[in-house]
């Protein structure tokens, strides 16, 4: 079984259904894709200063700016000292110190 059929075989069991665009030809289009298009990477970290007054978040679902992102989330709670933020329009957590969360944006 060469390299092709063994990716084509992972394909089917996954459930892909096969593509049939004139880039493709051959039913994998999942084995020409980066892991970046894939997973995209985490947001870069911005260079700034964490706020003069940090604030602290106690209701689950609260809107608060995470300054060291740039990104506004909904907070979900705290463990290990570090808050967890989930987008406000639905997706992935994230995580961040307490000092760098405020409840406006800088």
């Amino acid at each position: 079984m060469t390299n092709n059929q063994s990716v084509e075989n992972l394909v089917l069991r996954r459930n892909f259904p096969p593509c049939r665009c004139a880039q493709c030809g051959d039913a994998v289009p999942e084995a020409r894709m980066s892991a970046d298009a894939i997973a995209p990477a985490a947001p870069p970290v911005r260079r700034v200063a964490p706020p003069s007054v940090a604030y602290r978040p106690s209701v689950v679902g609260e809107r608060v700016f995470d300054v060291r992102s740039g990104r506004w989330g909904a907070f979900m709670g705290w463990q290990r000292g570090r808050a967890y933020l989930r987008p406000a329009t639905g997706g992935v957590e994230w995580d961040t110190e307490a000092r760098w969360i405020t409840n406006t944006e800088q």
